[in-house]
């Protein structure tokens, strides 16, 4: 008797006939669409809060470092978005410049949602004559058609406007190369106001010191402190200089040495009794 080894055995798939109700189809799945929260951007101060003028941004860790050996003086101006501190503003003697410490160890990183809605507020409210922003970007996904050692990297910028960066101990930040972080939001909202019916040409540059690290911006809100990059001491005081007389050389100020440390140590933040409504901080934040 011949006994057909394969009786038992359920057919291939493919040699199943099937509905299309019964095929599993994502397109028909109904969810309610993602909406992104609301951005509330507030500046708040017990003093005149400065317009028209040179307006310097250090962001990230690239800011926090090099506020830690720059003489910034009392904070004058506090940014929030949504009511957590993102930007301080200092007014130090040294220069004519704004000076906007953002998304530092004493601030709150910005999801993507959040960084378009922050930096019009900041442009529209400072309404800079030229920026200069002092950023990093990483040297492991930086893309070059030369083999670059990570001891040896350089530091970058990108500009935009008329008054382009001439600098030899520069090196350009060239496409397909792309940052994620607030800096791109405020390059692309200074030169959407460039084009403008009758707006003048704005001029703005980055400068981009190399990294170590990666870091992707949050999905949401997130304490800037809690992350250890910011304890942290990335570059040496010499590159730390030379990033900050680049830095002021974009908005043509010639600027002296940072003052001497034994080490870069963390922000120091003040805070006693709240007395004034609207105060900025807890009555007040130094670095």
């Amino acid at each position: 008797m011949d006994v057909d080894p394969l009786a038992d055995v359920a057919p291939p798939r493919y040699a199943v006939e099937s509905d299309d109700e019964d095929e599993y189809n994502p397109l028909s799945l109904k969810t309610a669409p993602h909406r992104p929260p609301d951005v509330n951007v507030e500046f708040k101060s017990i003093c005149e809060i400065p317009s028209k003028r040179p307006l310097v941004v250090v962001s990230g860790e690239a800011g926090a470092n090099w506020a830690r050996v720059a003489n910034l003086g009392e904070q004058r101006v506090g940014i929030y978005v949504n009511d957590l501190p993102v930007g301080l503003l200092f007014r130090p003697s040294w220069t004519n410049a704004i000076i906007v410490v953002s998304e530092s160890e004493a601030c709150t990183q910005l999801p993507l949602f959040a960084m378009n809605t922050y930096a019009t507020a900041v442009i529209g409210r400072l309404e800079p004559t030229i920026v200069a922003i002092l950023d990093s970007y990483p040297i492991q996904g930086f893309i070059s058609p030369r083999v670059i050692s990570q001891d040896i990297a350089t530091i970058r910028y990108l500009s935009i406007g008329d008054k382009p960066v001439s600098d030899p101990g520069l090196e350009q930040f060239p496409p397909p190369n792309l940052l994620q972080s607030t800096t791109a939001c405020l390059l692309n909202g200074l030169f959407l106001r460039s084009i403008g019916v009758n707006s003048s040409r704005d001029s703005a540059a980055v400068v981009l010191l190399p990294s170590q690290k990666t870091h992707a911006p949050p999905s949401t809100f997130r304490e800037a402190g809690a992350s250890p990059m910011f304890h942290e001491a990335l570059w040496d005081r010499e590159t730390l200089q030379k990033a900050h007389k680049r830095l002021f050389k974009i908005i043509g100020e010639e600027v002296g040495e940072l003052r001497a440390e034994s080490g870069i140590r963390p922000a120091k933040r003040v805070a006693v009794k709240r007395q004034t409504l609207g105060e900025v901080g807890e009555g007040g934040m130094y670095i």
